[in-house]
């Protein structure tokens, strides 16, 4: 077929993009918060009081393992419903979210005040520092179940299209959080004071979010009475559990692993060990940051597009995000291994411990880059619904290697072993997926035939390509598709609609955001008795249901009215601030 016209990943990319910075810059407030808390209080207190809030790292991560739980599945979910147009079903499972999100907050708060007592000898092996874990505790346990909230209602809101004003929340927070902790922890109120800075932080960050959300006109999900049916809110449950289970199970094993690890350092090296350990964590966080900045812009487009069956899309938005994400966890490691003293220099460590301090990050550093592929490709599994393979790298990440090889490598080399460690779980938890999906593409009757794990196209698409909206490109790709249709013995009147309505469509967007370089993916599948042509646009919002005479008589637009005389059906929804556009001829 001879055209002009090719498939690229512009519009996806500038998607993620745009949801990128907003995310990323929310996950490094987050994580720059903690960090920065840490260098306070390591420098205005001790660097054991630093690994004193480092061992309450568990209770974080198992909140954010439940946050996930019942968010992060759930934001997929919401995202494929979307994508084929079924915005009741995304709203359920939307309001659904924010009534687990306080459920769940309620239980895990009556469980770490009824556990209150035991938590600081279950997170500490080293006994000089459990008086500061208990006295950081006191406040650190009434932000647990806000925390567990807000994160569930900042994944809703950016899965709607709002990164910015999370961003923007979680950024107010943060400042007031260092602000406050510097200022308190330098008036004598110790860990105590670090505690206070970050609960107080959450507040202000969430205050910020929810009031801007909810008076915003650009808000696309609406609330549904979910207990109006129990049995169908109790079988949504299931559905976001299941959808949630790798990536939460993933992050409540870390749990168990920075549990398990501190308990192994303890023993081995004593506080000098869980300190260095508690700097390496550090670095995961820096990490961490680029990691989930792609993974919460990724999600809701790769469910998106896997809703609408654009598996060419999927691969190449995927393409993109793992040069991204490589690129900067990279560039952190190269810097870490060449400069391991400068990251040390931030912590106020005593000299002796400058030389084991600069192995240990050098050789956790190389483990960060299997790290970052492993969680990018397990949200992506999570989000296809692809659930036994985010399940084999859940359990591989978290514990099932790591652990024992720790222990065992630490009775031969020492603290080096367990660092070793680290690397060797990564090569061990993608050895064990690569053997999965050879298995899974092998029985699949030729449907797959890579690691994505999803067909190379829908069966149905016959024409598939991008192009910007101008009157040049409207012109062509209407006559592309009529001579394409023509060749391939579509009836000539139909392949003269299509041509027709894929020119008036593309100068519509083009007249409706002049002077704006508008992206259009086109896609025509074959159905059974007509053609559909499904066009995603990042243009103006525009649905052509809601066009009148009127409008067109006003100079508004032209075309419009010609393409709803000529087409069997037109739908429209509007998903992560893009045109989706279905035409039927």
């Amino acid at each position: 077929m001879a055209m002009g016209f090719v498939k690229t990943g512009v519009l996806a990319e500038k998607k993620f993009r745009e949801f990128f910075l907003p995310t990323v810059l929310a996950s490094m407030a987050a994580q720059l918060g903690t960090i920065v808390n840490g260098i306070i209080v390591g420098n205005l207190i001790s660097a054991q009081a630093m690994a004193a809030i480092s061992a309450c790292l568990p209770l974080s991560q198992m909140t954010y393992a439940m946050a996930v739980l019942i968010s992060i599945g759930s934001s997929g979910l919401i995202a494929i419903a979307a994508g084929k147009r079924d915005n009741d079903g995304a709203d359920y499972i939307f309001s659904t979210v924010i009534a687990l999100g306080i459920f769940s907050a309620g239980i895990w708060a009556a469980f770490l005040f009824m556990n209150s007592a035991a938590l600081p000898n279950f997170l500490s092996s080293a006994e000089n520092l459990r008086g500061m874990v208990q006295e950081y505790l006191q406040i650190f346990i009434w932000r647990l179940p806000l925390y567990l909230m807000c994160f569930s209602w900042q994944t809703l809101i950016r899965t709607d299209g709002m990164a910015k004003i999370v961003s923007r929340g979680v950024l107010i927070g943060q400042i007031t959080n260092v602000a406050l902790s510097f200022l308190l922890v330098s008036n004598g109120m110790g860990v105590f004071g670090a505690g206070i800075a970050l609960l107080s932080s959450d507040v202000i960050g969430i205050a910020y979010i929810l009031k801007r959300y909810f008076t915003s006109r650009e808000r696309g999900r609406k609330f549904y009475p979910v207990f109006n049916d129990v049995g169908r809110f109790i079988n949504q449950v299931g559905n976001i559990i299941k959808a949630g289970i790798p990536v939460a199970c993933s992050t409540g094993l870390i749990s168990l692993k920075i549990w398990a690890i501190y308990q192994i350092l303890g023993n081995t090296g004593g506080a000098d060990a869980m300190t260095l350990y508690a700097v390496c964590m550090a670095c995961l966080s820096v990490v961490s940051m680029c990691i989930a900045g792609c993974n919460g812009a990724m999600m809701p487009i790769i469910g998106m597009l896997y809703g609408e069956k654009d598996f060419g899309g999927v691969r190449m938005l995927m393409k993109y995000v793992l040069r991204i994400a490589l690129t900067l966890s990279g560039t952190f490691v190269a810097f870490t291994i060449i400069c391991p003293q400068v990251i040390l220099s931030l912590y106020n460590l005593p000299p002796s411990l400058t030389d084991a301090g600069s192995t240990a990050l050098r050789l956790f550093a190389v483990s960060l880059i299997g790290v970052t592929l492993t969680f990018l490709v397990m949200y992506y599994y999570s989000t296809i619904q692809r659930r036994i393979a985010a399940n084999i790298l859940s359990w591989t990440e978290g514990i099932v290697v790591v652990v024992p090889a720790a222990w065992v490598l630490s009775k031969i080399f020492g603290l080096n072993g367990v660092w070793f460690a680290f690397i060797l779980a990564e090569l061990a938890g993608f050895f064990i997926v690569w053997l999965y999906t050879k298995y899974v593409c092998k029985n699949s009757g030729g449907k797959l035939n890579d690691v994505f794990l999803i067909e190379q196209s829908d069966a149905e698409i016959i024409m598939d390509v991008s192009l910007s909206a101008n009157s040049d490109n409207a012109a062509q790709i209407s006559a592309d598709a009529k001579k394409f249709l023509e060749q391939k013995n579509f009836d000539k009147t139909v392949a003269l609609k299509v041509g027709v309505a894929l020119e008036e469509m593309t100068l519509n967007i083009e007249k409706l955001n002049a002077g704006k370089k508008i992206d259009v993916d086109l896609r025509i599948k074959r159905g059974a008795d007509k053609i559909i042509i499904a066009l995603r646009d990042n243009g103006k919002s525009f649905n052509p249901l809601e066009y009148s005479v009127a409008e067109e008589k006003n100079l508004h637009t032209d075309g419009i009215m010609l393409l709803k005389n000529l087409a069997k059906e037109i739908k429209y929804n509007r998903v992560l601030s893009l045109n989706q556009t279905v035409i039927e001829v």
